[in-house]
Formats: structure tokens, sequence, C-alpha cells
């Protein structure tokens, strides 16, 4: 059969956004899921973000695909769904089907009549299951795919058939290996800053930390799971590349992982450039480690700092200090190895807020400093809590840039004093960037010519960034949730503040000496309520 699958775009031309400019990742959630398939079957991925206008059209015409697949995070669920729509109408016999993150947490916005199949957790397993039943079915067209694990299906008659959850793959080691062929004709064009061109690879899956503002966790049902060192290094010394990103959601969680890697890299003496993203606390914890995994070509950690206040970082359940903080950015500076660091601002910020936040970031050598809006995102313990008092249901404001909450200061106020991070914290960045070139001279060399692409590229986007006026232009005529319906103000929204995550403490009570129960955010996680429909569909209910 003919696969095709399709990375959508992220976001429209000409408005914020950091990804396609900072930061542009290989779909490998796609690769792997081809590589799963990729026996008996011709199989193409198409990444939108990297062609022109009208490749998805000439793709679905001239390779007529027996199935149509794509994946979804939450600002380009809307993208995704235009890809399956657009496929249904040039396509109408093939099989249309979506997976990822936003469709499996947020299921329900994806119970179209154009999409066939909605994918709930992990992919490659589910997915080879539906391409075999999709093969003995599709002469007679039967779109119904009952006992296919992890998945969601309209029935004949319209409605939606909930099968039982996917097990998640417990030895990752068990997978394909994703085939980076499957996008030879992209490679050479993903990157991070300067560093390309740049592989992807994943070799963990889940966190094992439980911040209410990520979703992270919730996908992955509380897991973590690894790849083997050997498995890592063989992926590394396939690429051709001389950057790899490592995408793990949190590569510093497991000192032994960690250690084995370097032993693996040693023993085998492979030598790469490499990035991830980890937690400042497992650096400050670990300096020895840190200093081991420069010298094996760790040379850039993307981390949530996320604010200078423990307070903050105890209602965001974070289990980190700012202390740790600190101790984290000197052990990297002191071992070369570069810091993008992440800082989150709330809708409820004062003027005198930011500046105490952008003081902090200039305290630090942060070369990339990355500033955010606590976004409650889809599926997070945050968008449970707070979805009746957002001012928007537009996903295309849950890009972090965007206040989706009522704002303290008057919104041009609030994103002036936004949209001046970069500009008030650019101590920071060129304090650390002289440092990191002592300690590195020759991968300065190495990235010379990356370096005056990427600032060519950054000097577009920040015209746009540093000014207010485009984060007001983006949210106008979007601003209709049921926050504003109801009128709400800041001082109508209460941020979680760490105190219910702490030891049970004597509760007050009322007048008639009842207690009073302080309400937490609930810890469902979407796993159970996909338990419950299969529960429901095996008594009959829809």
């Amino acid at each position: 059969m003919r696969i095709l699958l399709v990375m959508p775009t992220p976001f429209e031309n000409g408005r914020l956004g950091l990804e396609n400019v900072v930061w542009l990742s290989e779909p490998v959630a796609l690769t792997a899921v081809g590589t799963a398939v990729a026996e008996g079957n011709e199989v193409r991925i198409l990444d939108l973000r990297l062609e022109e206008e009208g490749a998805l059209v000439e793709a679905l015409r001239t390779f007529d695909p027996d199935v149509v697949g794509t994946t979804s995070m939450t600002t380009d669920a809307y993208q995704a769904k235009a890809v399956l729509r657009t496929a249904r109408n040039i396509c109408p016999r093939a099989l249309t089907l979506v997976g990822g993150h936003h469709p499996t947490l947020t299921p329900e916005e994806f119970e179209e009549p154009f999409v066939d199949v909605i994918v709930q957790g992990e992919g490659e397993i589910t997915f080879r299951e539906l391409v075999t039943r999709w093969d003995a079915q599709r002469a007679a067209q039967d779109r119904t795919f009952e006992g296919v694990r992890g998945t969601r299906y309209r029935t004949p008659e319209g409605t939606i058939r909930v099968n039982p959850k996917r097990e998640q793959t417990v030895n990752l080691d068990e997978l394909p290996t994703p085939d980076r062929n499957l996008i030879k004709q992209y490679q050479g064009r993903y990157f991070f800053t300067a560093l390309r061109p740049m592989a992807s690879i994943f070799t963990s899956r889940g966190c094992s930390f439980d911040c209410n503002f990520c979703a992270i966790w919730e996908f992955y049902e509380r897991r973590t799971r690894f790849l083997s060192a050997k498995k890592i290094v063989d992926q590394m010394e396939a690429c051709s590349e001389p950057f790899v990103f490592v995408l793990d959601d949190n590569f510093l969680t497991n000192k032994r992982r960690a250690t084995e890697l370097c032993d693996e890299l040693e023993r085998r003496g492979v030598k790469k450039y490499w990035l991830t993203q980890g937690r400042t606390d497992f650096a400050a914890d670990h300096p020895e480690l840190m200093a081991r995994l420069a010298k094996n070509g760790l040379v850039m950690v993307l981390s949530g700092f996320e604010s200078n206040s423990d307070d903050n970082l105890a209602a965001l359940r974070k289990k980190s200090s700012w202390e740790k903080n600190k101790k984290a950015d000197r052990i990297m500076r002191e071992n070369g190895i570069f810091s993008t660091g992440i800082f989150m601002v709330r809708a409820d910020f004062t003027e005198k807020q930011f500046d105490e936040l952008f003081d902090y970031v200039n305290s630090l050598s942060i070369m990339i400093p990355l500033f955010t809006i606590l976004t409650p995102l889809p599926g997070t313990q945050l968008y449970k809590a707070y979805k009746d008092k957002l001012l928007t249901t537009d996903h295309r404001l849950f890009d972090l840039l965007h206040a989706v909450l009522p704002t303290r200061l008057p919104r041009e106020e609030f994103y002036r004093n936004f949209a001046r991070a970069y500009g008030a914290c650019e101590g920071s960045a060129y304090r650390a960037t002289l440092e990191f070139w002592k300690k590195r001279p020759a991968f300065a060399w190495t990235i010379r010519q990356g370096l005056f692409w990427f600032y060519a590229r950054t000097w577009r986007y920040l015209r746009i960034q540093r000014d207010h006026r485009s984060y007001l232009r983006d949210e106008e005529g979007l601003l209709n949730g049921p926050g504003v319906a109801a009128g709400l103000t800041w001082q109508d929204i209460e941020y979680p503040t760490g105190e219910e995550h702490e030891a049970p403490k004597a509760q007050p009570t009322t007048e008639g000496g009842a207690k009073l129960v302080k309400l937490r955010i609930p810890r469902r996680i979407w796993a159970d309520e996909v338990a419950e429909r299969s529960a429901a569909n095996a008594v009959g209910g829809e």
C-alpha cells in the first residue's frame, strides 16, 4: 500500500512563533511510525514546514495514497485537521488518521467526518495493526477497527467507538530504529539556532515529574522508559550530521543511564556534538557527571528555569529551587555547556515583577533565554482547573506567547513589558556567549557559517517579536472564550500557590463546625477516560 505521513505547519505566515526560527527538529514521530509499516508498503513523509504552498495537494494527486496520517500538538491542531480534510476531498478512498499529543489528550476535537481513526498513545504497534487491517478491508471500504487497541474510530452509523488503551512498550530497544532515509529529501535543513545541519533522535519516553503546566507525564501515564546506551550510540554514529539533538523530554533524569552512555561513547570513540533537554536540579546535583557528559560532546541543555521565586516554582510542582537554578547555571558554564533557559511570566504580573524576573536572568549566564507565558495547555492539570476561565479557546493562541487568562496590566502594557524581555536580558546572553567561546573555541569554529545564517534569520523575526503590537494583532477577534463571556478579570483567577501539595494542615471550620476542604487540581489522566469509555462500549454504550 501507499502510505503518506504529513507533518503539518505549526502556524500561519506572519504570526509569532519560535519554531522555524530558533529550532526545527526532524519529525521523529512520523519516521518512527513510518518505519514500523515500511515492510511491504511504500511510505512517504511530507514535512509541510519545509514545503511550498500546494505541496500537499500535489502529493495527494500524484502519490494517490491508500493511507494518510498526520500528527498534532495543540497549536497545529487546525492544520492537522485541514490535512485530513484535504485528503478526504482529493483521495476519498484513503484511510485518514491522526495521532500525537493533542489527539491523545483531547480526542473529541478530532471526531470529524473526515477523520477515520484517532490513535491515542504510542503509535508504532497500533499503526502497524491498523495498516494490516486496512489492507484487508479497503476493497470493501470497511473503516471499522474493533479490537485495535489505542484507537477511536467512527462506525458506519456515525458514532464513535473507543477501543481499550494500548499498553506501552516496556523495552524501547524492541521498537525499530526510526529510518531517517524517509526524510532524506529534507536532511540538512533541520537546525537549532546556528547548529545546522542537525539530526534528531529520541532516547527515552516520558518524564518522572508531574509539573502541572505540562502534559508529558500524562501522555506517558507517569512512566519513563529508556533506550540502552548501545542503541543510543548506534543512532548517533549513524547520523552523518555533526550535530544531534536528543529530543527526550527530560534527558537528565537517571544518573546510571547517563554514566552508561558516557562509557559507551568513550569505548567506541564516537565524537558528536549533541544537545538535549533536562532539569536544572539534576545538573546541580551531579557536577562530575555533567563534566563527563560535556567531554563526551554535550554542548547545550534546554532547561525550564521558569521563575525567580521558590513559591512560584512550588506552585508549578516544579520540585526545584532558585538556588538549584543558580548552581546549575554555574556548573554548565564551567563545563562549556551553553544554556537555553525557559522563563515563565504569569498573566497577573506587574511591571515590577517583570523587572525582577529580568534582573534574575541577568544574574545568570543564559546564552539563549526564552520567555513564555504560563498557559493552561489542553490535557494539563492547569487546563482542567482553568478551562472555564479562558479568554480564548483558539488553539493558535496556546503557543506560550499569548495570555489566554486575564492580565493584571492592561493588555497593551502587559505585552509591552513581555516584548522587552530579550532586550532587557542581552547582558546575560552576551556574557554567556563570551564564556562559552573561551571554553569551546573549536566548537565556535565549527558553527561559524551557521552563525551568520541564524542571525540573518532571527533579525527578521525579532522585529516582529519586539513589537508589542504583534501580540495584539495575533489575538484580534479571537478573545471570545468563556472568561470573556463571564466578564472575568485577573482578580477572578486564583493561581496555585504550592500549598495544596504540602502535608495536610489543620483545616479551618465553618460556624457549624464542619471542616472546609481545600480543593486541589484533579489528577486524572487521559487513560482513565479511555478505560471508562471502553467499559461503556462493552455494555452497549456509545
